[in-house]
């Protein structure tokens, strides 16, 4: 039994003539009552009863034509299925992404547009820390990674089977509680903060997170407090319990007014957002999101 055969049976049943369902089916007459005939002989049981030139529906006819229309049904939607999955508009795309590119627009921005153009794509959203991300997808449990990271940090390097679109960059920033005395400067020297406490963001390399801190000012800080997120960094530094080196895409957070954010002189170091991916993607869903993110691209 197979799906041609299911159709002219469908057809026959509707027509109930052969040579009318001969015709809608483009096929000989004969072609179609032999195979109807193996249709029954497959199944073991009458379909159709011809006598006198009249063609009438059995009872195993009637109930066998309900589920063939349906066997078909779902096998038109099957292939409908499979072309647009094909296509990659459906399937599933697993997303990480760092709190720093959701605080700066762009992952919002980023699937704002994705969704509008490819709407049936589930995504499922992971937040996790830069490493952790490209640990994930070397392993194939996340197909895209926006990734924050430091421009021109010489830890910082993708392994190979890794590549990467560039979306933005945004300059580094001093948060400061608006009381601070050096709040009152526009800019920052970075010898004023040799004795500041710093509230310092880690994630899973605590030792490569300070190290940066150190890169930027050119001296080891002394750390005060530590925070696992954007917001509850800031939210310490309005809360009075040191200073913190930020991303300016950071300043939209909002403590109320407790927070005021200052470049640092001579600090040329900037934090960028990168969609990560592997070089072999070849999931047709993915493609698309790339081909929709390309565009973007510094």
């Amino acid at each position: 039994m197979d799906l041609r055969q299911l159709r002219y049976f469908v057809t026959t049943a509707e027509e109930l003539h052969f040579g009318r369902a001969a015709e809608r089916c483009h096929i000989a007459q004969p072609a179609l009552s032999i195979q109807i005939k193996a249709l029954e002989d497959t199944l073991g049981v009458r379909l159709l009863s011809r006598t006198n030139r009249v063609v009438t529906l059995t009872e195993a006819g009637r109930l066998f034509l309900k589920e063939a229309r349906r066997t078909l049904e779902q096998a038109q939607h099957a292939a409908v299925v499979a072309r647009r999955a094909g296509r990659g508009e459906i399937g599933r795309i697993e997303i990480g992404y760092s709190a720093d590119t959701s605080y700066s627009g762009v992952l919002s921005g980023t699937l704002r547009e994705y969704r509008r153009r490819v709407p049936d794509v589930e995504l499922g959203l992971h937040e996790l820390h830069p490493s952790t991300q490209v640990a994930h997808l070397l392993e194939g449990r996340l197909h895209i990674g926006f990734v924050a990271s430091f421009v021109g940090n010489p830890a910082w390097k993708l392994p190979q089977e890794l590549d990467s679109i560039r979306l933005a960059e945004w300059p580094l920033r001093l948060a400061l509680p608006t009381d601070h005395p050096l709040a009152r400067r526009s800019r920052i020297p970075r010898e004023a903060l040799a004795n500041e406490p710093f509230i310092v963001y880690v994630g899973s390399d605590i030792e490569q997170d300070r190290s940066l801190i150190q890169l930027i000012l050119g001296f080891m800080p002394r750390v005060a407090h530590e925070a696992h997120s954007g917001f509850s960094l800031v939210s310490l530094v309005g809360a009075g319990l040191g200073v913190a080196i930020v991303p300016s895409s950071v300043s939209s957070i909002s403590i109320g007014e407790h927070v005021v954010y200052r470049p640092i002189n001579g600090s040329t170091m900037q934090m960028g957002t990168d969609v990560v991916f592997r070089r072999d993607a070849d999931d047709p869903a993915v493609i698309k999101f790339l081909e929709i993110v390309r565009p973007a691209q510094l």
